[in-house]
């Protein structure tokens, strides 16, 4: 990642350096994959759940007595429906974004820039201070610090020099342990990122759900059993049983290319595992980490969440529960604190600064 950054190949020989480098972050359902040393360790306790989405997140919660499949899948059920996403339909578009560079695209689970670059560009008039702390207002500085070292030019290119803008460091993954997440919460947190999004990169939020395997299948097969081309040409019914078949074979091949971009990302074939690699990041001894059944189950069901939820986050307000506390978003993507009724500016920054390393989002 490093060498990347600074401009250098596998083989030690000069590139072209970044400005901006990160990874593919991947997300890992840890509930059951923790090791007996880590669960004394305390990374996961046996017959507890950890939520690390819910503000009351230190608090470790006991499985109820006789607790049906349906419950017990609506309470911890979130990490896999998350685990799924990051690995299929977001790992997908991620990726081919940042393969094409057209425009920015990061999620802050592990970048890499320069201070002294950052600096540069925020010493404008502002009530905060340059660098990390420009951004105290904004609930997506990740997304606003990747776009602001692509659109702006930093010393070097001023004088003469030749950057690259943003860098996919293709092998390393960026994996980050979930457990506990109920599928409520899961939707609270879709709903955060697309009410944030939605001012971001609105274009892109906006025709999200006609990328998404249901819609978009339906899209394609209505076409191809309604247009007279496809009837005059191929022969195609132009029937409601033929719109069903073809759908069904859309969303299943479309299901097969996501099972296998999502047994690729998980098989840990380029991470370097040693003693003190945790399990969660660990290459799985089958040839997947869930079941193909246990995995289907999650992406239908992360699928036929996807059209409600973002209906309901982009077209139903624009607060969002962050750390714990409700914050209405604007259109400059800063955000202010809702408290009984009243809006109030965010000032707890040191507040935010302080449980920093205990981010929940």
């Amino acid at each position: 990642m490093v060498d990347k950054l600074c401009g250098f190949k596998a083989d030690g020989t000069r590139a072209t350096p970044y400005k901006f480098v990160h990874l593919l972050p991947l997300v890992v359902d840890s509930l059951g994959a923790s090791t007996q040393e880590e669960d004394t360790e305390g990374l996961l306790t046996a017959g507890h759940y950890v939520s690390f989405t819910n503000p009351l997140a230190s608090n470790i919660s006991t499985a109820p007595e006789h607790e049906s499949n349906l419950d017990a899948s609506a309470r911890i059920g979130g990490g896999r429906l998350e685990e799924s996403f990051m690995a299929s339909s977001h790992a997908k578009f991620y990726t081919a974004i940042n393969t094409v560079s057209i425009a920015p695209c990061i999620v802050g689970k592990s970048n890499m820039f320069r201070r002294s670059h950052l600096n540069y560009l925020t010493s404008t008039s502002s009530d905060y201070a340059p660098g990390i702390d420009f951004f105290s207002e904004n609930i997506c500085e990740d997304h606003l610090i990747g776009d602001l070292l692509w659109r702006k030019q930093i010393p070097e290119e001023k004088a003469g020099e030749k950057w690259n803008k943003h860098g996919l460091v293709l092998g390393d993954l960026a994996i980050q342990p979930m457990a506990g997440m109920s599928v409520r919460e899961y939707i609270a947190r879709r709903v955060r990122w697309l009410r944030v999004r939605k001012w971001t990169v609105t274009l892109a939020t906006f025709v999200e759900p006609g990328v998404e395997p249901l819609l978009c299948s339906a899209y394609g097969s209505f076409a191809i059993t309604t247009l007279p081309w496809f009837h005059e040409n191929l022969g195609m019914p132009q029937t409601w049983l033929a719109f069903i078949i073809v759908w069904l074979s859309n969303v299943v091949a479309w299901m097969a290319l996501d099972w296998a971009v999502y047994t690729n990302l998980h098989s840990g074939a380029s991470i370097e595992v040693d003693t003190n690699t945790p399990s969660f990041a660990r290459p799985p001894r089958s040839r997947s980490r869930r079941p193909f059944i246990e995995w289907a189950s999650a992406w239908l069901g992360r699928e036929i969440l996807a059209l409600p939820v973002w209906t309901w986050a982009c077209l139903g307000g624009t607060t969002v529960m962050w750390r714990g506390k409700k914050f209405r978003v604007n259109l400059d993507m800063k955000v202010i604190e809702i408290r009984d009724g009243r809006k109030l500016s965010i000032p707890e920054i040191e507040n935010g600064r302080a449980h920093s390393k205990d981010r929940q989002d």
